[in-house]
């Protein structure tokens, strides 16, 4: 069996030489993709269509949602203090980095918020207060990440089941004793309501009413904060992992303390240009808007983006290593069970490496281009049609060089 939870996922296809394509001519004709749409938008897109009305949910769970969280919950944390299991074969890493991390947030793309009908850091303290902020919920996403994505154990089933247990302890902490909503704090929770916004079965006109529950995102504040979070930190494990970053830094990304700067660094430098773009809207469009207002207000045109990186980055670990759920079913909490007598598996790669990049390409640039529509319809509302074009000149540049990034580390080794 082929494991890919314990090991890092290679993103690209193997080689540039296995391209469908020349890798400049996917760089140059995807440039082109997101510059033409900006075009064609200011052409023809001249009023805004979008509505925003702040929509708070409830995340109220059924006797049967409680249940089945406390079963998610007991499986994340048992294999690892119960059991001895290696990340090949517990079910521990399966459900928190396949099921929770991207299963989950697909099948919203059909069913809406899934995850909070069971969330297992909800089953026993809930909190119906107005929410006001994300902040909490931003510093716990990233201690999250860096836990996936720097520690290097993140498929250890111990490690799972104490990290997973100390974010229990801190979101009902947060509830209990400063009396925050789940939403403000819980950064799964948050992550998926966010990934339900773009959901894709709706009532007719689809694609107009796609738009419109994007658009209409509770603008709490930190929330900007934490989709470019979502981007940041999928930039981040995209580039570590191709031979240019090795290239780069030689050794030195083996070490802990390098790679967190590292990681810190990528996502701080993300922010910095998004709170540029904003600055730089409000001084061409010489508005009373001030930069928290812009920055906030802008957020949810970032989420597809950060929607397709997400798919994209672990589409592969979806898709193939999902093949192995039965088999760590067989011996859910690592005590030597045998409940279906299976003692092997077989991954089935039923998708060619061309294949696989050609949806993960088709996906990213559907993101950005998406991106590049809410941002057009905004600015137009916020800056009027004139001066539309001229506000969004930053953002373009950041959307083409996000997209640029993306296919490089799809692309290349």
């Amino acid at each position: 069996m082929r494991n890919l939870i314990s090991t890092k996922l290679n993103h690209g296809i193997g080689s540039v030489g296995d391209l469908p394509i020349p890798f400049e001519t996917v760089l140059n004709v995807s440039a082109w993709v997101i510059i033409l749409t900006f075009v064609f938008l200011k052409i023809s897109w001249k009023e805004s269509i979008l509505t925003s009305e702040e929509r708070f949910f409830s995340n109220n769970q059924s006797i049967y949602g409680k249940l089945f969280g406390f079963i998610i919950f007991f499986l994340l944390i048992a294999p690892g203090l119960i059991g001895n299991e290696e990340p090949t074969t517990s079910l521990a890493p399966f459900i928190l980095w396949i099921f929770l991390w991207i299963g989950v947030p697909v099948l919203g793309l059909l069913f809406g918020d899934l995850y909070a009908k069971f969330n297992p850091l909800n089953i026993f303290l809930s909190n119906d207060n107005k929410p006001n902020s994300v902040y909490v919920a931003c510093g716990l996403f990233i201690s999250l990440t860096w836990f996936e994505l720097v520690w290097r154990k993140p498929g250890n089933p111990f490690h799972i089941g104490i990290v997973f247990f100390l974010l229990f302890v801190a979101v009902n902490g947060f509830k209990l004793f400063l009396n925050k909503t789940s939403i403000e704090i819980d950064p799964l929770l948050l992550l998926h309501h966010l990934y339900s916004k773009l959901k894709i079965v709706n009532s007719r006109p689809v694609f107009k009413n796609l738009l419109q529950n994007i658009s209409n995102l509770s603008k709490l504040k930190g929330m900007e904060y934490f989709i470019l979070l979502m981007i940041g930190t999928v930039t981040y494990d995209g580039l570590r992992g191709t031979v240019f970053w090795y290239n780069q830094f030689g050794t030195r990304v083996y070490d802990l303390i390098f790679s967190t700067l590292a990681f810190i660094g990528i996502n701080l430098l993300l922010i910095a240009f998004y709170r540029f773009a904003c600055y730089f809207a409000i001084k061409v469009s010489n508005s009373d808007y001030s930069l928290n207002e812009v920055s906030l207000t802008f957020a949810h045109t970032m989420l597809p983006i950060a929607f397709a990186y997400h798919v994209t980055h672990y589409l592969s670990l979806l898709l193939f290593e999902s093949q192995t759920f039965f088999y760590r079913l067989n011996d859910p909490i690592g005590t030597g069970a045998n409940l279906f007598g299976i003692d092997d598996v077989t991954v089935v790669y039923f998708l060619s490496p061309v294949a696989l990049w050609t949806i993960q390409v088709t996906i990213t640039l559907l993101g950005h281009m998406l991106s590049v529509v809410l941002a057009h319809d905004l600015s137009v509302k916020l800056f009027g049609h004139e001066k539309s074009d001229k506000t969004q000149y930053i953002f373009l540049f950041i959307t083409v060089a996000l997209t640029l990034q993306a296919l490089f580390v799809l692309s290349v080794p």
